[in-house]
């Protein structure tokens, strides 16, 4: 398959690379000028267990791309997302399918409002990846991929992109019920995402504090309220189970995840599109959310004092 990347950052550069070694042709698409730069002139550094390689694999701006792709993949953070559709539009083919797997809980809603008639699949992954500088990722831990058709993608076009997907090693599964999958990966990052990026420490060394444990079960128990109000069969101990999960070493609990790396870099975060919008939904159903709000308020307070002006 072409295969463009909207949003190469760690998550996208990780696929990127997975597809390019399997055979596709892949271009990276950013709007990060020396991440692109560094990528062209020395090749995608890639760290896997403990090994490093350069991989030769195109990257541009939106408006320097003018190829036609069988497939796009959007990892562009929520907060970016209409932003990079508009500048993407002229890829945005009736021959394209479009599959998002950005975190945060209100995407579905954004693509259309932006881009209502593309061949859209929405999913999720609990893939991880660690950006440690332009043009350089380290590799951490196993994951997967749900994912499913929206709008006006045929079972042979989702068949053939499973296939693309499980033979780069993603191991892609059509899901039944994708909304599902979206909150319970939004709660997982609400958890993990946020209280690491809050106490300074990696996925696993959240194990060593009792407090964490009983935090993990306020933010839970929130997203599950608001969730069982949207008719989303999210369920406390579903969701549990997935975070334990998540702590071990081998499942990539040995890094620090994506927000404490954006605050480390000087970035925004997608707060508002995890704890922040079930603070926010919350809100609107009557349905109290007093952990999820502070939580989202420590965050952008973080945000500001980290955040490059």
């Amino acid at each position: 398959m072409k295969i463009a990347i909207a949003g190469s950052g760690a998550m996208g550069s990780r696929f990127g690379y997975m597809l390019h070694q399997a055979g596709n042709q892949v271009t990276l698409i950013d709007l990060w000028p020396e991440h692109i730069s560094t990528i062209n002139t020395k090749g995608l550094s890639v760290e896997s267990a403990g090994e490093q390689k350069f991989v030769r694999i195109p990257a541009a701006f939106p408006e320097d791309v003018h190829d036609d792709f069988d497939l796009i993949l959007l990892f562009t953070k929520a907060m970016q997302l209409s932003d990079m559709l508009k500048k993407i539009a002229h890829l945005l083919t009736e021959n394209t399918a479009v599959l998002c797997l950005s975190n945060g809980i209100g995407n579905l809603e954004n693509i259309q409002k932006v881009a209502p008639h593309i061949d859209l699949l929405v999913g999720t992954t609990l893939w991880t990846s660690e950006l440690v500088g332009p043009g350089s990722v380290i590799l951490n831990g196993s994951g997967y991929i749900e994912f499913r058709a929206i709008e006006n993608v045929s079972h042979e076009t989702v068949n053939k992109i499973n296939d693309v997907l499980n033979a780069a090693g993603l191991n892609a599964r059509p899901s039944n019920n994708v909304l599902l999958s979206i909150w319970k990966k939004a709660c997982l990052n609400g958890v993990l995402n946020t209280l690491c990026t809050i106490l300074d420490c990696k996925i696993m060394e959240l194990n060593k504090s009792q407090y964490t444990s009983v935090l993990t079960k306020r933010i839970v128990a929130e997203f599950e309220s608001v969730a069982k109000a949207k008719d989303i069969p999210l369920t406390a101990e579903l969701a549990l189970k997935t975070i334990d999960a998540s702590l071990a070493p081998d499942q990539a609990g040995d890094h620090y995840p994506s927000m404490h790396q954006d605050i480390a870099s000087g970035r925004r975060t997608e707060i508002d599109y995890l704890n922040g919008a079930i603070a926010r939904m919350g809100k609107e159903l009557n349905i109290p959310t007093p952990t999820n709000t502070l939580i989202t308020e420590l965050i952008h307070a973080r945000e500001d004092i980290a955040v490059k002006n």
